[in-house]
């Protein structure tokens, strides 16, 4: 390549100098845009005792306590139990099973586990969001958690509709 080549395709080169990292990182933003999107990344922040209207149904009264008397608890674990008010407003109301997440120290996370623990069936716990429920209803969900899991908790859960938003509420047993 001689000088002269250099001279007659310096303007197209310098716009392919600012266009192709240009071209990169708006491929690469709309990449990663459309996937938060579809994933609960933006958390709204409940804090204890207080209450939100989130996916169109009024969610309050988040309380945890340990729970020592439920047979079939591992050694070395405990039980988490958490209830939470969910008033669905007459509407479906789904939402993803909620993880129990240690707010501070090692930010540990525990799925739900209540069918796992030997409770004594109870026909009017209600262990999951139950779309057919258009009265309010008390979400029941155990969690094992290791011995050393003190809190304070939050509880995360998601509903399709809101993403990429969900509740984080903020829970001390």
């Amino acid at each position: 390549m001689t000088r002269g080549w250099w001279r007659r395709n310096a303007l197209a080169l310098g716009v392919l100098v600012v266009l192709a990292p240009a071209t990169a990182a708006a491929i690469s933003f709309t990449a990663w845009n459309s996937w938060d999107e579809g994933h609960p990344t933006r958390p709204i922040t409940v804090p204890l005792g207080s209450s939100v209207v989130f996916s169109g149904s009024q969610i309050a009264d988040a309380q945890a306590r340990f729970d020592g008397e439920v047979d079939g608890t591992p050694a070395g674990a405990r039980v988490v139990s958490v209830t939470i008010e969910i008033d669905p407003q007459d509407r479906e109301f789904h939402c993803a099973s909620p993880t129990l997440r240690e707010v501070s120290g090692a930010q540990r996370q525990w799925e739900e586990a209540s069918f796992e623990l030997d409770r004594p069936y109870d026909e009017d716990r209600v262990t999951y969001c139950d779309p057919d429920l258009r009265a309010p209803y008390t979400l029941s969900l155990d969690y094992l958690v290791p011995e050393d899991a003190s809190g304070p908790f939050a509880l995360e859960f998601s509903t399709a509709e809101a993403l990429p938003e969900y509740l984080r509420l903020l829970l001390e047993p």
